[in-house]
C-alpha cells in the first residue's frame, strides 16, 4: 500500500542540494513530503516512499535514529550514507519495485508478441 505523500519537483535545487547534501543527490524526504530536482522513476519513488514509511513509524525521532544509523555505519567501517540501515532498507524497496516493473514489462512484451503470432519472442 502506498502511503500518503506529496512529491515536489524543484529543478533549481539540484545545485544547492549537491553542495549541502550529497554531490549526486536526487531527492530528500521529510515526513510525507518528497522533494526532488527531477521527476522520479518508479524505483526512485519506491525508495523515497520507504523513507515516508520510516517517518510515519518514528515521527520526529526518525532524525536522531537516522543520525545514529549513520554513526553506526561509520563505526563499522562503512559509509555514513550508503551503509545507513535506513538507506539500505530504502534501496531494497527500490530494487523490489524495479524487479516488479521489469517483470511487468516482460509480460507486456510477451502478450504483444503472442497477439502478433510470435510466441516466445
Amino acid at each position: 500500500m502506498t502511503p500518503d505523500h506529496r512529491v515536489h519537483v524543484v529543478p533549481w535545487l539540484r545545485r544547492i542540494g549537491g553542495q549541502m547534501l550529497l554531490p549526486n543527490w536526487l531527492a530528500i524526504t521529510i515526513g510525507r513530503v518528497i522533494v526532488s530536482w527531477r521527476p522520479l522513476d518508479e524505483a526512485e519513488l519506491s525508495h523515497e516512499l520507504a523513507h515516508v514509511r520510516q517517518w510515519d513509524r518514528f515521527g520526529v525521532l526518525f532524525i536522531p535514529r537516522y543520525t545514529r544509523a549513520s554513526w553506526r555505519a561509520v563505526q563499522a567501517g562503512g559509509d555514513w550514507y550508503r551503509d545507513n540501515a535506513f538507506e539500505v532498507a530504502a534501496r531494497a524497496a527500490a530494487s523490489v519495485r524495479a524487479a516488479e516493473s521489469a517483470a511487468s514489462a516482460a509480460a507486456r512484451v510477451a502478450a504483444v508478441s503472442a497477439e502478433a503470432g510470435h510466441p516466445g519472442a
